[in-house]
């Protein structure tokens, strides 16, 4: 009877210990996009942010602007092929890990908001998270109030130009 629970218990044990080590995840970074990013192969959405997609545009002083080329740019210098530490607190139906990532103590996509190159997105968190609502939203406030990046153009908010993207497509 003793042999037939031990398989039950080394499963028990390895789901344990993978999702132990799922929930930190660090190493040199590769910017995909604006809230996107790989470490080891591994793809990392930034939580707690929406920033605009790859070819998304808008209007800066009447001229069209690359909205989501700036926010990728922006990411890429800040991380691209350094070394990043997130700490994994979710994964979203596209099959990504969604953490609270740092690049030493910066918290990465506090900096996306707080440079007007992300929305602060804090509706989807799970209830266990570190993230501070208060602090994106104060840093969001005041992008906007300074007219930082997306707050400086015409242009549709990212989960407003992704649905209008996809109904396009159906």
């Amino acid at each position: 009877m003793r042999l037939k629970a031990l398989p039950a218990v080394f499963a028990t044990l390895i789901v344990i210990g993978s999702s132990a080590e799922a929930a930190d995840l660090s190493g040199r970074a590769r910017v995909i996009d604006g809230d996107t990013f790989n470490i080891r192969n591994q793809r990392i959405r930034i939580a707690a942010i929406d920033a605009c997609e790859s070819y998304q545009t808008g209007l800066k002083d009447g001229k069209v602007w690359r909205s989501g080329v700036a926010a990728r740019s922006y990411l890429g210098k800040m991380i691209d092929g350094q070394h990043v530490r997130c700490d994994i607190i979710d994964q979203d139906q596209h099959r990504r890990l969604v953490g609270q990532c740092f690049i030493g103590d910066i918290d990465i996509g506090l900096a996306m908001v707080k440079a007007g190159l992300a929305e602060a997105m804090l509706r989807y968190l799970p209830a266990t998270r570190s993230i501070s609502e208060v602090e994106y939203g104060q840093a969001e406030n005041r992008a906007r109030d300074d007219g930082l990046g997306i707050w400086s153009a015409e242009i549709e908010s990212p989960h407003v130009y992704r649905r209008y993207k996809s109904s396009e497509m159906s």
